[in-house]
């Protein structure tokens, strides 16, 4: 065994003090930089699994004055969606929250929402409690209760619905970061406390969304989903469900699904900014992943800058297709729903995430209506107004709060032009919507014009001494339209050349006709011919049967002469010298004289 002498120790702990720093230095960044990664692979059960980290500065919400915390569904790396039209789940608070927790809106795939319009409802049952008793039948019946199916619809409460398009779709990490992610805005979801101490309370989305099969093989209907987001004591359990076949009231169509996306919940505004500690952690990895990721929540001394108010003045205009001329003013119900939808608008908008209570007040409204009229120089024809002639113009101030983390200001009056401008018609679609007044009715897309006003102009405007400097776009005035020689050209060509169409139409029609009527006449006389021939043949063959006839007849009577002249007995002899005695007959009449003769011959055979 060798010897070191103690100077030669020394020398060596005084170089391995400054190695042991360096190393340990280099082991903590490399911590850091795995840590940082946003995929981290683990196994659950033989399944491979994705964890993503949490965004604190993405999922960590302000809603007006509260504060909102969002929690991802867990997904693994073959992570199959199954599409279907409808979810029905629980969510359960735990059991050591003594104040209950808030759901304040859900988030979800919608891929059928990038090629055409989905509408979405969401309920939740009016009381507390699972939507049907954990315990089932052979037909999947709830035993003792069961609030499933389109029968109990009563049973439910409409706590938000609405329309979604291709532009309300953003990439969500629920599936993928496709971007088919929809996030129902706080102010059209009505907010639904769950009660404390382990409560329960269901839910129910009707559209056509992504769930899934269980995560777990062993999962069950209300057994926990796995969860990516803050390590919150307090977040509410996600439950499995099932998917809602469209709620029906045939129980067996229902299968166990897995809710797939996001849901917010309410907390309270941390008033400091989160920070993470750079610390390698010295716990050992676990085998399987946690239920909520640990995050630091710990805030640093650093304080978040104080809100500042901003504001925009806007002019808005939209052409109408049609107007009374006596009518100057717009309708209260206008005004309000533009108001109403101006805030959403500006709410919901991809550049006011910096923005918050942001408010909007309707100062001038008017509708301006030009009737066409006729020129002084040619009375036939109308006047030619131009585009956007007669319009309804509105006169806007917005306004909101910020915090400014770089000193700078947010351009207000450029978020209020880019959130309408970014779809005109949807914001059109909204608007009327929202009032379904005649007025509005005729009005088109909008033109819109807007500044930022400074500090003493937003005091002007709340002390009631603010005067409108922006007006909406002024429509020109009318003018007639050019002549277009091209256009009258081209329409006479096309009469000329249908004028020659319908004359040739005509000829061909009458050269038709003349054939017909020539057949017709031939076929006509080639009858009249046949009927006259036939005619004299049998007038012929007539006449021959006669003649026929007449000389048989002839012949018979020839016949009969001779042999009555062969059978007449001799005449008497005439007497001379006088006139025959007065008894006596001569044969002057033959028929008598032969029926006497035969009488006479007669009555002779007899003896």
């Amino acid at each position: 065994m060798s010897t070191i002498s103690l100077r030669r120790r020394s020398q060596l702990c005084c170089r391995r003090g400054p190695q042991l720093f360096v190393t340990t230095f280099m082991v903590a960044i490399i911590l850091r930089v795995s840590s940082s990664k946003d995929v981290q692979y683990g196994d659950v059960q033989n399944k491979r699994y994705i964890s993503q980290e949490p965004r604190q500065l993405q999922d960590y919400l302000l809603n007006g004055a509260t504060c909102n915390f969002a929690m991802s569904t867990f997904q693994v790396d073959d992570f199959s969606p199954t599409q279907g039209d409808g979810i029905v789940f629980a969510m359960q608070s735990q059991e050591s929250d003594s104040k209950g927790v808030k759901i304040t809106s859900f988030g979800f795939n919608v891929p059928t929402a990038k090629s055409q319009t989905v509408d979405f409802k969401v309920y939740t049952l009016k009381q507390e409690g699972y939507y049907a008793d954990p315990n089932r039948d052979s037909l999947n019946q709830g035993v003792a209760y069961d609030y499933r199916g389109n029968l109990q619809i009563d049973k439910w409460e409409e706590i938000s619905n609405g329309t979604i398009q291709n532009g309300d779709l953003i990439a969500g990490d629920t599936n993928g970061n496709a971007p088919d992610f929809y996030k129902i805005p706080f102010d059209m979801f009505k907010a639904v406390q769950i009660p404390p101490n382990g409560g329960v309370r269901s839910f129910y989305i009707s559209t056509t969304l992504l769930y899934t099969d269980p995560t777990l093989d062993t999962a069950d209907i209300n057994d926990q989903q796995l969860l990516i987001g803050y390590n919150d004591p307090n977040v509410p359990k996600l439950l499995t469900g099932e998917g809602a076949s469209g709620f029906s009231d045939t129980k067996f169509m229902y299968k166990t699904r897995e809710f797939v996306g996001k849901f917010f919940y309410e907390t309270e505004c941390a008033t400091e900014a989160p920070s993470i500690s750079m610390s390698p952690s010295t716990s050992e990895p676990t085998s399987s992943p946690s239920l909520s990721p640990s995050t630091s929540l710990i805030p640093t001394k650093t304080s978040m800058p104080p809100t500042q108010p901003a504001g925009a003045e806007a002019a808005i205009s939209f052409p109408l297709l049609k107007c009374d001329p006596n009518q100057a003013t717009v309708p209260q119900e206008v005004q309000d729903a533009l108001s109403d939808q101006v805030t959403y608008t500006i709410t919901t908008g991809e550049d006011s995430e910096d923005i918050n209570n942001i408010n909007s007040e309707v100062v001038e409204a008017k509708v301006r209506c030009v009737q066409r009229r006729l020129t002084g120089d040619d009375r036939q024809h109308d006047r030619l107004l131009a585009t956007q002639s007669s319009a309804m113009e509105f006169s806007l101030v917005i306004t909101g709060d910020y915090r400014s983390l770089d000193g700078k200001a947010p351009d207000m009056g450029q978020v209020v032009e880019d959130s309408i401008n970014a779809d005109a018609a949807k914001f059109t679609k909204e608007l009327k919507d929202r009032s379904a007044n005649p007025l509005l009715e005729q009005a088109t897309e909008p033109i819109v014009a807007a500044r930022t006003l400074d500090d003493d102009e937003l005091e002007k405007f709340n002390n009631d001494a603010f005067e409108v400097t922006i007006k909406a776009f002024p429509s020109p005035s009318p003018t007639a339209e050019s002549p277009d020689n091209v256009k009258k050209a081209l329409l006479i060509v096309i009469l000329i050349v249908s004028g020659i169409m319908v004359v040739l139409a005509s000829f061909l029609l009458f050269r038709h006709a003349e054939r017909r009527a020539v057949e017709n006449r031939r076929k006509k006389m080639e009858r009249m011919s046949e009927q006259r021939v036939s005619s004299t043949l049998k007038e012929d063959t007539l006449n021959q049967e006669w003649e026929k006839e007449k000389n048989l007849r002839m012949a018979s009577n020839s016949w009969q002469q001779i042999k009555k002249q062969s059978d007449y007995p001799p005449p008497p002899s005439p007497y001379y010298g006088g006139a025959p005695p007065q008894h006596q007959e001569y044969p002057h009449n033959r028929d008598h004289y032969q029926d006497n003769y035969e009488e006479d011959q007669y009555n002779t055979s007899e003896f």
